[in-house]
């Protein structure tokens, strides 16, 4: 792919989310907060690797704890069978504030799969598609995800990414979206493997007689095990 249309595919792929964005956000009231969170990873085969992570989610406009979880998840890159491809699964164990502010538990399995190419040297795109299913008191609480980013390597201790997600929830026996967020994230690199995030997201309910609209920062530290190497 040459220079040329590499910079027309970012620079279309830019103002479509711009646009999707801005198009997307109305609602009757906001909500201002924090996520907070820390984790780890690892490569234990090749292609194969496994990720832990903790949060803390402030909602009430920075004045109450509304969630706090750890992730647990497997991923499985599918190179060279197909290339571009990853594979994820992940269990989330928590506990979060319900509508009468009482803590009620987290329990989500969810599934994925990733496409992602890159433009040029420092640019790539990928697309995602994640099945979720969490466990309430009424019942099984099903969802349905559409991510999709731009990531750039700024430099060798800098990166970036901007993305867009469309939730779609299942009600009685049908499906109907039900949210949209955008986000964009920097992460720093402090030391070896080691990163620190800070970013903004916005996240709006759709289809419903009071929507909101919810503003987030973020701010996580990832660090990066050495991958485990095979017997000899």
């Amino acid at each position: 792919m040459t220079i040329t249309k590499t910079a027309i595919i970012r620079r279309h792929f830019i103002a479509i989310l711009i646009l999707v964005t801005v198009n997307s956000l109305h609602a009757q009231w906001t909500d201002y907060g924090l996520w907070s969170g820390a984790g780890i990873s690892q490569d234990v085969f090749e292609n194969f690797s496994y990720e832990v992570e903790t949060q803390a989610r402030w909602d009430y406009d920075f004045s109450r704890l509304g969630s706090a979880f750890a992730d647990v998840g497997i991923s499985q890159d599918l190179s060279p069978f197909a290339p571009d491809f990853k594979i994820a699964a992940s269990l989330r164990l928590g506990m979060s504030r319900a509508d009468n502010f009482m803590w009620e538990p987290i329990r989500r399995l969810s599934g994925s799969a990733r496409w992602k190419t890159d433009l040029s040297e420092n640019v790539a795109v990928s697309c995602r598609l994640r099945y979720q299913s969490s466990f309430k008191d009424e019942g099984f609480s099903n969802a349905v995800r559409l991510r999709g980013a731009l990531h750039c390597q700024v430099s060798k201790k800098l990166k970036a990414t901007v993305s867009t997600e469309v939730f779609t929830r299942q009600k009685d026996f049908g499906w109907y979206y039900s949210d949209f967020r955008a986000r964009v994230v920097l992460s720093a690199k402090t030391s070896k493997r080691r990163w620190a995030s800070f970013g903004y997201q916005v996240e709006q309910q759709k289809n419903t007689a009071d929507p909101w609209t919810e503003h987030r920062l973020i701010c996580t530290y990832d660090i990066e095990l050495k991958g485990r190497k095979g017997k000899k």
